[in-house]
């Protein structure tokens, strides 16, 4: 294991499911964790203990990272603790099932969480960055053109414009900092809710590998795109072959 005693990740959505995972992997890869949650205290609680028993620092956040003024306060307190920081990771994305083609509302908070929120942590955490420095965006499959469905139209949408601005923000930033990212399939987290045995093996019928994608499976890719030097600007799916069916 590399020595990353020093170094410092930021993981937004981080108390919970991909993000939480997420954290705890770059912990025990040797990395000190900021992360930033909105609601869930007690999963916020419980990722900080586990980064610790890692033997890393840890601090996690309160915020609404659609807020100027919260974010403009967590990152004074990342300025205060360190003046450089080596990994983001934009995790945060949210799920609306209200979603329809012509929700307008619906559109107005995807576009507020999944893609602009993005942009803002970005652009306070870049000038913080070093050379050698990368950002992992977590997109999805649904992203990709005609991958999508109309149940999830606002999301698919926003995470297509995610994967955009990540190609262009890759090219703005190279050589200094690489910029990635994850594009999972169906992956088990508290967003498709308490799913019973029945509903988990019905989403995975279809699923070439008959499996769901884990929350470490999801991490296991962003921390590749962490460690290898030469990916900049890609795409990775993780999604158990469910984009060889040809749709989300």
């Amino acid at each position: 294991m590399r020595q990353q005693s020093e170094r410092w990740a930021l993981v937004t959505g981080a108390s919970k499911g991909i993000g939480a995972a997420i954290a705890k992997r770059l912990a025990r890869e040797g990395l000190n964790i900021f992360g930033i949650y909105r609601t869930d205290k007690t999963g916020a609680a419980q990722v900080e203990k586990a980064i610790q028993s890692y033997g890393r620092k840890a601090k996690l956040f309160q915020a609404d990272i659609t807020s100027d003024a919260q974010l403009d306060k967590v990152f004074d307190q990342i300025k205060k603790t360190t003046p450089t920081l080596h990994v983001l990771v934009n995790n945060v994305g949210i799920y609306d099932e209200r979603e329809a083609p012509f929700a307008i509302e619906v559109f107005e908070h995807n576009f507020q969480v999944n893609f602009l929120a993005q942009i803002k942590v970005a652009k306070r955490a870049v000038p913080l960055m070093p050379k050698g420095s990368s950002i992992v965006f977590i997109s999805s499959i649904a992203g990709f053109i005609g991958s999508g469905m109309p149940e999830t139209i606002a999301y698919s949408a926003m995470k297509a414009a995610l994967n955009s601005y990540m190609k262009n923000l890759a090219r703005a930033l190279a050589p200094k900092i690489r910029v990635n990212a994850v594009a999972p399939g169906r992956t088990l987290t508290p967003m498709w809710g308490d799913l019973d045995k029945a509903e988990k093996r019905y989403w995975i019928k279809d699923v070439p590998l008959k499996k769901w994608v884990t929350p470490e499976e999801v991490a296991d890719a962003v921390w590749f795109l962490i460690e290898n030097t030469a990916v900049c600007g890609e795409i990775l799916t993780v999604d158990a072959g469910l984009m060889l069916k040809g749709e989300y």
